[in-house]
């Protein structure tokens, strides 16, 4: 698997109005896009740094797997995004390598992308997400 560049990092966030306040008002960065995935129950504020982006992740169900893992650990990083050429390939490699996926098959991602998540339990607590985009952020 060849990894281009560190995507992005997501932080699991209780509150997306509160949170995005350090990174607008404080750190002084622009707000790309916000977008609502209902089948993952969450929230997303997409904000660039550079060649990477910050993600802040808002569960908006207390059902949600992020809620839980709010409520267990707390805010902060959720996840730790690579940009892969070849996102069918990469994903057949972290399986073979015996990495758990929470993803069988590369799903649609933010902003057009295609994602593959791995489980916590197998990479050290934080989850891998492989990502293939179109174009660059």
């Amino acid at each position: 698997m060849r990894v281009e560049k560190i995507d992005h990092i997501g932080i699991a966030v209780k509150d997306l109005s509160s949170a995005l306040k350090l990174y607008t008002d404080v750190l002084n960065l622009g707000i790309k896009k916000v977008e609502e995935f209902q089948d993952l129950q969450v929230k997303v504020a997409f904000i660039p740094v550079g060649e990477t982006m910050i993600e802040l992740i808002q569960p908006t169900s207390e059902r949600a797997p992020l809620a839980k893992r709010i409520h267990e650990q707390g805010e902060g990083i959720y996840h730790l995004a690579v940009k892969v050429e070849n996102i069918d390939k990469a994903l057949d490699e972290m399986k073979r390598m015996g990495i758990k996926m929470r993803d069988e098959k590369p799903r649609s991602g933010g902003m057009g992308s295609r994602i593959a998540l791995s489980k916590p339990d197998s990479t050290n607590n934080v989850i891998i997400e492989l990502v293939e985009r179109g174009e660059d952020i």
